[in-house]
C-alpha cells in the first residue's frame, strides 16, 4: 500500500468536521513547498557599495572610511 492510499483511507475514516482541518493543513504544506528557499531570496539581494567594500567592510563598518566619498 503507498502512502497516499495510506492517507485517503485515514481521511475517509475522520469525521467530517475534522476535515476542514485536514484541509488547512495540506494547503500549508503546499504553499510552504513553494516558497523559495532562503539562499534563492539571498541570492537577490542587490547593494550598491564602493568596490573595495568586501574587502575593507571592517573599514566601513568601524567609520574609518566613509561610504558616500568611494562611491563611483
Amino acid at each position: 500500500m503507498t502512502i497516499r492510499e495510506k492517507l485517503v483511507r485515514k481521511v475517509q475514516s475522520l469525521p467530517e468536521e475534522s476535515l476542514s482541518k485536514v484541509y488547512e493543513f495540506v494547503e500549508t504544506i503546499e504553499k510552504t513547498d513553494e516558497q523559495e528557499g532562503l539562499l534563492k531570496r539571498l541570492q537577490k539581494i542587490k547593494i550598491q557599495g564602493p568596490k573595495d567594500f568586501s574587502r575593507n567592510i571592517d573599514l566601513y563598518m568601524s567609520g574609518e572610511k566613509k561610504i558616500e566619498d568611494n562611491l563611483d
